[in-house]
């Protein structure tokens, strides 16, 4: 009786340090016999079953470390002992009979045996199915086929879906360092949006598993020799998850993948323009056009001669068939280019049948029609019921380009509605790239690439909409919407006349000697300028990209005196 009084914990823990545990074992069974026994007597108990463990594991002495082993698993340590409940999983994992098999597994795989591997540990999960060290093999057997999969020409996709299946039906969808692989892999296979419904996949996941480096964006050198940015796991998931949506899928789904997508687009430090898109798309099929069209607004103030965003804008128009023939025609301006762009003709088509256009309908539907035909193209069956139809006329002569500028002025009109408007002048035009620079007050300067067919000249006074957008430095910057000409005086702030005394530099450049107006080189030897020769002239506000600041240019010169040349 005085013996079994002097049996504490703390021997228990004391024998331990001495290295004699099959005596802290023994004593430690004998607190745990004692109903009242304390926490301490119990973890007393648990670090004895843990050296008896690893000792029966590096003796070989599988009987008595499995014994062991079910002991330890009857105490159902707690998660609130953070350290003693880890070490306890640890041991339960690395030891018994599951260890020894889930040893020769990694070695088949590590072997390049993956299917061995998988079979091996798919008898094991049946005798286990709630060991996690058997769930995690498993999981890790299923990737090394999915890699492999991925690698040949012709993708079995349904395959893919099976082991995707597995993967989640395991529970691992929710392990974000092993399925950081996983998404890596599945979303670099082409076209998978469009194979595998991968939204039902991404309803599944707790994003709160998600860390931080899985919202960043990483750095990769592209063929062209630059640095690009590579889009972050999150952006990448929520992308490719909606693209797999179509009108077929459950509303309610569609909305809920949207959800998500809108909820963890606030997270994302990234340009976020196609992931958007795909948010406005997913609008679009469950009929809440009014949200679609505000994100397409949105996308084309950053992008206006984006030809696929004014087809989304089209489809926004509900019943207003002339506003969806302006959104298409604008399209067409941006990408007349069939191979890509015939979603846009065949619009224009539809709208104008339901606007009884039935001439200008025929044209385009002879032009389509051709185009699909002589490049091995399906017909689609509504086209086929216009060529049915007794208002089609085969013989339509083509429409000219300006049908669809005239047309898609409602569309621009739209869309510039709400931005910024101002006069500015043409100060230098790039011929060769049909590209004209534009000065606007305060000193903004923005560049047009117009049509060929109505070219701009420097000088001429234009009025222009644009768009301010934030590029991924976080710089501001501005695109034109709609530029034309006016029939207005030039603003006295971007144009003024000189009359003034020069200097002509080495370079062979000029500059006035009072106003500092820049006399470009063309200029100076078009009028055989020299120092000190009296020029008059128009100038326009220009920026300096050499000296990084704005001031004035010569546009033309209007005359010269050179009378002191005749003195000498």
């Amino acid at each position: 009786m005085e013996r079994q009084e002097s049996i504490t914990s703390g021997a228990v823990f004391e024998l331990r340090r001495e290295g004699k545990v099959d005596q802290a074992y023994a004593m430690a069974k004998q607190l745990m016999k004692n109903p009242n026994h304390s926490v301490w007597d119990k973890r007393a108990y648990a670090w004895c079953l843990i050296d008896l463990i690893k000792r029966a594991n590096s003796g070989d002495k599988p009987v008595e470390g499995e014994q062991y082993r079910n002991e330890l698993k009857q105490l159902n340590i707690p998660e609130t002992e953070d350290v003693l409940f880890k070490q306890t999983q640890y041991t339960l994992a690395l030891s018994g009979p599951v260890a020894k098999e889930l040893g020769i597994i990694k070695s088949l795989r590590e072997k390049g045996e993956h299917q061995t591997a998988l079979e091996k540990v798919k008898a094991l999960y049946v005798q286990y199915p709630e060991n996690d060290s058997v769930k995690t093999a498993y999981g890790w057997c299923i990737y090394k086929l999915l890699q492999t999969e991925v690698k040949v020409k012709d993708v079995n996709f349904k395959r893919i879906q099976e082991y995707l299946d597995d993967i989640f039906s395991l529970g691992l969808h929710n392990n974000i360092g092993f399925m950081r692989y996983v998404w890596g892999t599945l979303l670099g296979i082409k076209t998978i949006e469009t194979q595998i419904h991968l939204y039902q996949y991404v309803l599944q996941l707790d994003f709160s598993t998600f860390e931080k480096e899985d919202y960043k964006v990483s750095k990769y050198t592209g063929s062209d020799g630059l640095v690009h940015d590579w889009p972050s796991l999150v952006i990448r998931i929520l992308k490719k998850s909606l693209d797999s949506l179509n009108t077929k899928v459950d509303k309610e789904d569609i909305i809920s993948i949207r959800d998500l997508a809108v909820e963890y687009m606030d997270q994302l430090e990234e340009d976020t323009i196609f992931l958007k898109w795909s948010i406005a798309k997913a609008n679009l099929m469950v009929h809440e056009l009014d949200k679609a069209q505000a994100l397409i607004v949105d996308l084309l103030q950053a992008k206006p001669n984006e030809f696929w965003l004014w087809n989304g804008l089209a489809k926004t128009a509900r019943n207003n068939q002339a506003f969806a023939l302006a959104c298409y025609c604008k399209s067409l301006l941006c990408k007349s280019d069939l191979k890509f762009n015939g979603e846009a003709k065949s619009g224009i088509i539809q709208s104008l049948v339901e606007l009884k256009q039935y001439r200008e309908a025929s044209a385009e539907l002879c032009e389509l029609v051709d185009f699909k035909t002589n490049n091995d193209q399906k017909i689609s069956q509504q086209l086929n019921s216009y060529l049915r139809a007794e208002w089609y006329n085969p013989d339509a002569k083509k429409l000219s380009k300006n049908f669809y500028k005239e047309h898609s002025k409602a569309a621009v009109e739209f869309l510039c509605q709400s931005l910024p408007e101002s006069i500015g002048v043409v100060n230098y035009v790039a011929k060769d790239q049909y590209k004209a620079f534009i000065v606007l007050d305060g000193d903004i300067l923005v560049n047009y690439q117009y049509d060929a067919q109505t070219p701009l000249h420097e000088m001429d006074v234009v009025s222009v909409s644009y768009t301010e957008y934030k590029n991924r430095d976080g710089e501001t910057r501005l695109k034109v919407a709609s530029c034309h000409k006016v029939d207005q005086e030039a603003p006295v702030s971007l144009v003024k006349s000189f009359n003034e005394s020069i200097k002509v530099i080495q370079s062979g450049l000029a500059f006035t000697k009072n106003g500092n107006i820049l006399i470009e080189n063309k200029l100076v030897q078009q009028s055989n300028l020299v120092s000190d020769d009296i020029v008059e002239g128009i100038a326009v506000r220009s920026f300096n990209k050499k000296k990084n600041c704005w001031g004035w240019k010569a546009i033309s010169i209007l005359s010269v005196d050179s009378g002191y040349r005749t003195i000498l």
